[in-house]
């Protein structure tokens, strides 16, 4: 991967004094352009300015690229313009740069018609510009049905900066709201499933029938999910609290049971037309649209449905339906269900659209994949997107490689840096949906939250921290101050963590994690630092660069550093900045030449 080939550059120049007079043309650094991509996203809020992304690469030993080389990157191309050329500010001895040149077609030229070209580089005082041959689609043109055409479907940038999201796992499970605890526990959202398992750790089969007995059937809690503490505005409320940029809430769980609204021909289980009778989707939406305009909203949605009589050919703990009693084995009706001649074709597919086009979601965010029409539903809904200038996302569970992976419970995946990743877990400890009997020393804490969200987007992901409401809408006490203590802190420090990027070197080694902008990079100190920082890996500073305290009650103050070359980097904190944050220390580089 090209991130490692750069870290054993960097390092085995570490001890070599770089050359920083930028006076000298002699000293010009050595600019290499490489994997040039014309991707299928666009500038935000531009007129469908096409992104060209590459890297650009100090391949010198010694010399650092600084503002001053003016480095300019631009497409050559006869069926292109370059209209937003890109820039580097700087890049140390052996490091590289992602960065994203805008193109539009020259006239006459059809979008997404095939093109070709060179990305090439110039900086003051080179000698002969670099360049890498660039060949694609130009412009945007429309997806097509197939798994090739969406491969090349890209997260938009949109979701890249946003980092920090809010899942939200509400359905009939909140309701007897059980998983068991400690090693025994699991997810509570899974309540439907494993109550039909005598054996299983979390002994839910026990659980139901000895606080319900064996004739309260799963459906039958839709009677109890109310709902009557509900108030969609004191929710985003708590989410911008938070410091998120985007929610995505359950709007169908592998019960079945929507929160949505869609075609009564397919089916009616929904809290629309049983329990509450609200669309409590459209609600929430609306209040963000309303209160919190600047959250995005994306929507979780399961493919299949456990016991859903008409799903076929899911396997595994999806085999299909009916229903049955766990203790009498009797068939149980499936509330709501519609009889259709195709689970996907008639349920599935028009439930996804449904989403996508009455709820005008940003993200479809699919879980299990199984059987599906995922090709035909992205396809339509992105170029219906693009139609209206909007830029959506899909993740990796709709049955295709989707535009991110999702791991979950799992902060630090061995996972590439250049491919988006967001990883999700509740703030319990291993349940998505409400767990009653979790205890409150149990969930995750405001500094708990903040350093688990520095160390995923110094990888290149972003977090979905899920909360999970008590079957009458209300947020549990516990999780609601969590979230306020993270964005407390979050707030203050929004600068390194929002609208950055990673560094390609390395996300860094504890206690020390990096983030970097075009115009500074950012060391972050997880846990409490001493007067005194060493800062082990090659960090793009110069001698002259501004240090600068970020967030606490010492925010602006500049820090005294010490520099002798490459990794050799310290810093050195008097009391008030040591004693002047909490959770984690952040410090920007700005690049003064």
């Amino acid at each position: 991967m090209l991130w490692l080939a750069s870290i054993a550059v960097a390092a085995s120049v570490a001890s070599a004094l770089p050359s920083t007079d930028e006076t000298d043309s002699n000293n010009a650094p050595t600019i290499s352009v490489v994997s040039p991509n014309l991707t299928t996203k666009w500038f935000d809020g531009s007129d469908l300015i096409q992104v060209v992304e590459l890297f650009a690469y100090n391949t010198h030993k010694t010399r650092f690229l600084t503002k001053s080389h003016n480095l300019t990157l631009t497409i050559d191309s006869a069926s292109l313009d370059t209209v937003l050329p890109g820039t580097v500010k700087r890049l140390a001895p052996g490091q590289r740069a992602l960065v994203q040149v805008g193109v539009k077609n020259k006239a006459g030229v059809k979008a997404g018609a095939p093109c070709h070209g060179k990305a090439k580089a110039t900086a003051a005082g080179s000698q002969t510009a670099a360049s890498a041959d660039l060949a694609g689609s130009c412009g945007i043109g429309d997806f097509t049905n197939t798994a090739e055409s969406l491969l090349t479907h890209r997260t938009p940038d949109w979701f890249d900066r946003s980092k920090y999201g809010i899942f939200i796992h509400w359905g009939l499970y909140s309701v007897p709201a059980y998983g068991s605890t400690g090693k025994n526990e699991n997810y509570a959202e899974w309540y439907w499933k494993w109550q039909h398992n005598p054996n299983d750790k979390t002994r839910t089969y026990q659980y139901h029938l000895e606080t319900y007995g064996k004739d309260v059937n799963y459906d039958d809690f839709a009677a109890n999910f109310s709902g009557k503490n509900f108030d969609p505005k004191e929710w985003v409320d708590l989410f911008a609290d938070a410091g998120a940029q985007y929610f995505v809430p359950t709007t169908k769980h592998h019960d079945g049971f929507a929160i949505f609204n869609f075609s009564t021909s397919i089916s009616r289980r929904s809290t629309v037309h049983y329990g509450p009778r609200r669309d409590f989707l459209a609600e929430l939406f609306a209040a963000a649209k309303q209160h919190q305009p600047h959250l995005r909203r994306g929507t979780y949605f399961s493919l299949p449905e456990w016991y859903n009589p008409s799903y076929k050919n899911g396997g595994g703990s999806f085999a299909g339906g009916p229903p049955t009693n766990p203790y009498t084995g009797k068939t149980l009706d499936y509330t709501g269900y519609v009889e259709v001649h195709d689970f996907v074709a008639d349920v599935q597919a028009p439930q996804m659209e449904a989403l996508a086009y009455a709820y005008d979601t940003e993200m479809l965010w699919c879980d299990i994949g199984g059987p599906n029409k995922s090709a035909d539903v992205m396809s339509k809904w992105i170029n219906w997107a693009r139609k209206q200038g909007r830029q959506v996302s899909y993740n990796s569970r709709c049955g295709l490689k989707g535009d991110y992976d999702t791991p979950e419970y799992d902060p630090n995946p061995k996972h590439p840096f250049d491919r988006k990743w967001e990883s999700s877990r509740g703030m319990d400890p291993y349940s998505y949906g409400y767990n009653h009997v979790t205890p409150d020393d149990q969930y995750m804490t405001g500094e708990e939250i903040v350093k688990t969200l520095i160390d995923i987007v110094a990888n290149n992901g972003n977090f979905l921290l899920d909360i999970g409401p008590a079957g009458d809408g209300s947020i549990p006490a516990i999780m609601q101050k969590g979230l306020r203590d993270a964005g407390a802190w979050i707030r203050g420090h929004n600068e390194a963590i929002f609208n950055t990027t990673y560094w390609s070197v390395t996300a860094g080694a504890d206690p020390l994690r990096y983030t970097a902008t075009a115009d500074a990079f950012y060391i972050h100190h997880v846990g409490k630092p001493g007067g005194v920082v060493d800062i082990p890996d090659p960090v793009p500073y110069l001698p002259g660069d501004r240090v600068k305290v970020v967030g606490g009650t010492a925010h602006g103050s500049e820090i005294r550093t010490k520099w002798t070359g490459p990794g050799t980097l310290r810093l050195v904190l008097p009391d008030k900045v040591v004693e002047g944050d909490r959770y984690v220390w952040t410090f920007e580089i700005e690049y003064v030449r």
